[in-house]
């Protein structure tokens, strides 16, 4: 990690180098082209503090990349109480927090203006559709993405491939000529499980689910070879 909680490692794009460029991409939203982590950490530190809980790292662990419905279920065996409620209230500190902080990821923008007259494009998130267009809407990415899809557009949320498959068939692709761009172990196991090629971004999508992987999506090495498609 950098002094900015940033993985400072260097990217690793051989796999993806020696294939054809990916007839579509699929984003996850939350961390990876919304820098919504620090929502998200802020709503769970004070639902957990509500209770007389330390909102701590192995916490932060058991609750990054999962869907709403499914914090809530996490924080349900924690404190003891109705899980729905707990997502309930999660979602609606989310909401708010995203709403005044979330900011686009860097290189976001950028690679979304890139991509848009290369190949199609769309979001698969595991989080609920209003705040999936609030956070879209809030950094700006919405022109680019048309397609979307939320926890709540299919029946099971990652780390089932469902999101992730629901966006190629919107796409017209089929999941194993598609990219998806991934930050968590959630997400990344999603996108594997539907049969598609994963970048991972940051540190923690390093492992079995994971193609290749960069730093951040304002790597030169990134640019370099989408340069290339």
């Amino acid at each position: 990690m950098n002094r900015n909680g940033a993985w400072a490692g260097t990217a690793d794009l051989a796999a993806l180098e020696k294939v054809t460029p990916p007839a579509a991409v699929v984003f996850d939203c939350d961390g990876t082209l919304m820098d919504t982590e620090p929502c998200a950490d802020a709503a769970r530190r004070a639902l957990f503090a509500r209770r007389g809980h330390l909102y701590d790292a192995a916490a932060r662990d058991c609750l990054v990349g999962l869907s709403v419905a499914q914090g809530g279920k996490v924080m349900a065996r924690l404190f003891g109480h109705s899980a729905s409620q707990l997502a309930e209230e999660l979602a609606h500190e989310l909401l708010a927090q995203v709403a005044h902080g979330a900011q686009p990821m860097p290189g976001a923008t950028d690679l979304l203006r890139q991509l848009t007259d290369r190949v199609p494009i769309a979001v698969a998130s595991n989080g609920p559709r209003v705040l999936l267009d609030k956070s879209l809407a809030r950094g700006g990415l919405s022109r680019w993405l048309p397609i979307t899809v939320s926890a709540d557009d299919v029946a099971s949320p990652k780390p089932h491939p469902a999101c992730y498959l629901a966006a190629c068939t919107a796409l017209g692709v089929e999941p194993a000529s598609a990219l998806a761009v991934e930050d968590s172990p959630v997400g990344a196991r999603a996108a594997h499980a539907a049969g598609m090629t994963v970048l991972g971004v940051g540190g923690l999508t390093r492992g079995p689910y994971v193609h290749a992987d960069v730093p951040g999506l304002d790597d030169p090495a990134l640019g370099r070879w989408l340069a290339g498609w």
